[in-house]
């Protein structure tokens, strides 16, 4: 599985679509009542009072399969061809065409069922024709008031997503260039790296090519929404390995994955450096009292937890990691990350993203 970065729609995004519950709430009932009226379909002498009320009952449920019946086809026809340049009159035409054979189908179906339980005429069979096609001409009233109004919001929504996605990214590229020439981490980095060198050349090289790939993983990953999982996760192993090699036992990192299916999903890049970081730049650790960081990974998120001994100057926090974290999985995944802050314990759920669901 390979994920072609900004190229594909995520769940989040597909189906943001206007709430009209309270005009369908009107609407149909209204024009439930409306229609048969304006068509004189009911005989209203050959029915009792309660009768009559039933009528116009079954011809809201009528109102309401047409509504629905049509609204499904309108959202699966527009995540079908979508509405860009190529596919514009394509899309119009799947609809009006749908909306039409789906709206006589389904009235002249209905009023054919109603007609065997009333009282009308066998001359009645013209009024039901008239009656579907006077249905049929207000569902595409309907459907078009829909396209003009409604769809207008829903594009005004996506723009702004757009933005906010954008500018979601923009803080999060600068805060990997920081990551990648912060000049404290390139100085621990390099008085390391010169200390093995004279005292041990193979761990040296081994070092050395850790480093590399971080920054390499930095570099190709900074720009993208999401990676694999198991990728995320062999970078922050390399990572955890440069800052074990300066801290020594002062801090241990454990990652428990619980479903080997769930390396193959998606996560957001750089997204564990930020949690494991925060760890190391908050608590106090020693030999005798290491920093334990645990990493488990299942389907559904991948968890980050460590023990909190905080020091005892707080280092001054605004956050920003961890809100611009949690932005980005909102507007790419529609999903929060989930923090829990205890006494003892400091953890964060990422959630995992599944593509095929």
């Amino acid at each position: 599985m390979r994920y072609q970065n900004n190229k594909q729609m995520l769940p989040a995004a597909r189906d943001k679509y206007v709430n009209d519950r309270l005009v369908k709430l009107i609407a149909i009932p209204l024009l439930g009542i409306i229609i048969p009226n304006l068509t004189g379909i009911i005989t209203y002498t050959r029915y009792s009072i309660a009768e009559i009320v039933g009528s116009y009952l079954f011809f809201i449920l009528i109102s309401f399969f047409v509504w629905e019946g049509n609204a499904q086809l309108m959202r699966i026809i527009k995540r079908k061809y979508k509405w860009g340049h190529r596919s514009y009159y394509k899309t119009i035409l799947a609809l009006f065409l749908s909306n039409i054979i789906y709206s006589g189908v389904t009235s002249v179906l209905l009023l054919v069922l109603w007609k065997f339980f009333s009282r009308e005429n066998d001359n009645s069979w013209h009024t039901i024709t008239n009656t579907a096609i006077i249905i049929i001409i207000t569902a595409n009233i309907v459907a078009n008031t829909y396209e003009n109004f409604f769809l207008n919001q829903e594009q005004v929504y996506a723009l702004s997503r757009v933005e906010q996605l954008s500018l979601a990214k923009a803080q999060a590229e600068l805060i990997a260039l920081k990551n990648q020439i912060d000049p404290h981490f390139i100085f621990n980095s390099l008085n390391t790296l010169s200390f093995l060198i004279s005292s041990d050349p193979p761990n040296a090289k081994l070092y050395n090519d850790t480093l590399a790939k971080v920054y390499h993983y930095i570099l190709r990953n900074k720009e993208k929404d999401l990676v694999l999982l198991r990728e995320e996760i062999e970078f922050i192993s390399n990572y955890f390995y440069l800052l074990r090699i300066r801290f020594h036992n002062s801090i241990s990192m454990t990652i428990e994955i619980n479903d080997v299916d769930a390396e193959e999903f998606l996560i957001l890049p750089i997204s564990m450096q930020t949690l494991v970081e925060n760890a190391i730049k908050h608590n106090e650790f020693t030999e005798s009292r290491p920093l334990a960081i645990y990493v488990s990974v299942t389907s559904n998120y991948v968890l980050v937890k460590n023990r909190v001994n905080l020091k005892t100057y707080p280092v001054p926090t605004s956050r920003i990691g961890l809100n611009n974290l949690d932005n980005r999985y909102k507007l790419i995944a529609g999903r929060s990350i989930l923090i829990d802050d205890t006494p003892n314990f400091f953890s964060v759920k990422l959630p995992v993203i599944n593509l095929l669901l």
